[in-house]
């Protein structure tokens, strides 16, 4: 498996020169406002994508003929590579960071469901030069995150009757047939903000003194666990 990494930033051009040295380093995972995360969540619906931050410590560019691999590994197996060409990075100049992702899903639903990637389980890049270009430092090289992909016997059909609204929301969040299930709030970083052990039909949660961003709410009834993402908004 290869595939394309696309940048979410640009920056000014550069020159590239032969067997340049550049230290690339690999600083953590970001969710979709660009808040630095260490935990990810997802529904059994949710394809996986992560973004990370990559770093140039410079003091080159890479050459045009020079490519970026990123190695992904999934609980120590190595499952395949993605790449950027050279010729991409002409612009990521020393001391430029962005935040990176794939043109398409490393992973399908699907895929995943046919490997049996679910549960929680350690996710990992690791980035290296394919060509003359060298990397002093290995130690920055790899960033890791903790994913949790639904359980054994996610129902999808009671994720599609469960109503979250309003998103955004203000003051409170409307959780409806959920009855008797577990609903649990996390932050971006992971962080359970709240929980609530049995839930009535149409249960409200107070989110007057949740901060402004994103949060995950987990709903929990059995066997059945569905993830969905909603913005606090002030």
């Amino acid at each position: 498996m290869k595939k394309i990494f696309t940048f979410f930033a640009a920056m000014t051009a550069v020159v590239a020169l032969n067997a340049q040295t550049v230290d690339y380093a690999i600083d953590g995972f970001v969710d979709e406002e660009q808040q630095q995360i260490t935990e990810l969540n997802l529904g059994m619906n949710d394809d996986l994508n992560p973004a990370f931050v990559l770093t140039n410590n410079g003091p080159d560019v890479p050459a045009n003929t020079d490519s970026i691999m990123f190695d992904i590994t999934i609980e120590g197996q190595l499952l395949g590579s993605s790449y950027i060409m050279g010729s991409q990075l002409q612009t990521f100049t020393a001391g430029a960071s962005a935040a990176i992702s794939g043109q398409e899903p490393l992973f399908t639903a699907q895929e995943m469901t046919d490997y049996g990637i679910e549960g929680t389980f350690n996710f990992c890049y690791e980035v290296r030069i394919v060509g003359a270009a060298t990397d002093p430092v290995s130690t920055n090289n790899q960033a890791c995150i903790t994913i949790t992909r639904g359980t054994v016997g996610v129902n999808d059909v009671v994720a599609g009757e469960v109503n979250i609204y309003p998103n955004p929301a203000n003051d409170v969040i409307n959780v409806e047939n959920a009855e008797n299930a577990q609903i649990s709030v996390f932050d971006i970083n992971g962080r359970m903000i709240t929980t609530i052990e049995s839930a009535s039909a149409n249960q409200t949660i107070d989110a007057s003194n949740f901060a402004k961003g994103m949060y995950i709410v987990r709903i929990a009834n059995g066997n059945n666990v569905i993830t969905k993402k909603v913005s606090v908004v002030r």
